[in-house]
Order: structure tokens, then C-alpha cells, then sequence
């Protein structure tokens, strides 16, 4: 501020001396005069400079956040039930009958088997067992074949040391010979025949099967 006054001041006299050199009358005033009479132009300039800004930096001026615009709201489908769509049938194929493969492996054929020839006094034994008897019979030698029929039927029969009545008097029993199939077939009955009884005895090669009661006795004691 100061270097401007300074500089305003020193424009002043300037001014005021080339004004007093071209009037007439500057020579008769007196040089004292002179700068203290400033002419009206001279003090347009002082005004005018004593009107400028100082230099006085801005003072920065925060930055503005731009304004925030509200997000439109979402354009929300009007709530009207959907209509309800036709179930559609699906379709049905023709059932396509599977292909009728041949067997890979060709079926063993079967070999017949010829009906068991008995003799009278085999079939005489035979006649008088029951149904139920006969049938395990028919069992057994259709596993392993014909078996020898030593006893069925014995009215009044007993079980030896005990006195009770045996299943040979009411034809419930059989009591057969296997040879070398006994093993074979006395397996074969303790686990396949549950409806009786299978029993082998100690000092006889022939083997009990009867109806009934379910029992398994090896190499019993006879009692004959």
C-alpha cells in the first residue's frame, strides 16, 4: 500500500510541474503554490488510485459438494394376481413293447424221470402210511432216489424203554435204508425237515423219519 502511495504522489508533482510549465501565469505564482494546487485532473488520478483493491490474496473458498439427487423410486408392478394357466396333459407314448431277447445260455433239458419200481412188499409197507408221511418220503427220494423200506406200519408198536406209543402204530413213520447216501440224506433232513423227527441209531445202519413233534437224535440207542 504504501509503494503505491509513494508511487501516486511522485505522479502527482510530475503532473503538477508539466501543468505550471505550459500555463502563462506559472511563472508569477509562487513554486509553493504550484504543488500545493493540485488541477482537477491530477486529483482524479490520486482518487483513482486511492480507489484500487489492496493486494490482499483471496481467501479460498471451501469446495461445494454438488447436490445429491434423490435416486427415483422404483417403478413397482401393480398387484394384480397372475391368471391361472391351463394344466397342460403331458403326452402319452405308446407302450413299446420290450424286445423278446433270446436266452444266452440254451436251458439244460431235464432228463425224465422214471416212476420208482417197488416191489409187492415195498408197496404193501407203503399203503398204510399217511399222507403227510408219504409225502416226506416222496421228498427224500426224489433228492437222492429210491430208498429200501424196512418199517412203516406197526399197530400197537412202542418206543423201546420208555413204553410210550410210536409213530410207526398210527403210520407216521418210516424207517429206510440209505447205504452210502446216509450222510448225505441225514443232513439233508435236519435242515429241510422241520415238521418231525430224524433220528439215527447206534447200533442200526437204517434211518427214522416220522411226522409230528420236530427232533433231531444221532446214533441213539435202539433198545432191541
Amino acid at each position: 500500500m504504501s509503494e503505491r502511495l509513494l508511487i501516486a504522489t511522485t505522479a502527482l508533482a510530475l503532473l503538477a510541474l508539466a501543468e505550471a510549465a505550459e500555463s502563462p501565469a506559472y511563472a508569477a505564482e509562487d513554486p509553493s503554490d504550484r504543488v500545493r494546487s493540485p488541477t482537477a485532473k491530477t486529483l482524479q488520478i490520486v482518487q483513482a488510485d486511492a480507489q484500487l483493491a489492496p493486494l490482499v490474496p483471496p481467501v479460498p473458498q471451501p469446495a461445494r459438494r454438488p447436490a445429491q439427487t434423490a435416486a427415483p423410486e422404483p417403478q413397482l408392478a401393480p398387484l394384480i394376481p397372475p391368471v391361472p394357466q391351463p394344466a397342460v396333459r403331458p403326452l402319452r407314448l405308446a407302450a413299446i413293447p420290450e424286445p423278446q431277447l433270446a436266452p444266452l445260455i440254451p436251458p439244460v433239458p431235464q432228463l425224465a424221470r422214471r416212476p420208482l419200481k417197488r416191489d409187492s412188499k415195498s408197496i404193501h409197507l407203503l399203503a398204510c402210511l399217511k399222507p403227510a408221511a408219504r409225502e416226506l418220503l416222496d421228498r427224500i427220494e426224489g433228492e437222492f432216489g429210491p430208498m429200501e423200506i424196512i418199517s412203516t406200519c406197526r399197530p400197537g408198536a412202542r418206543i423201546a424203554g420208555t413204553g410210550r406209543v410210536s409213530k410207526h402204530a398210527s403210520g407216521e413213520a418210516i424207517d429206510f435204508e440209505a447205504g452210502s447216501r446216509k450222510g448225505d440224506v441225514v443232513r439233508w433232513l435236519i435242515a429241510n425237515h422241520k415238521t418231525g423227527g430224524t433220528m439215527t441209531y447206534s447200533d442200526m445202519s437204517h434211518v427214522h423219519v416220522d411226522v409230528g413233534q420236530y427232533f433231531v437224535a444221532l446214533n441213539a440207542y435202539s433198545g432191541r
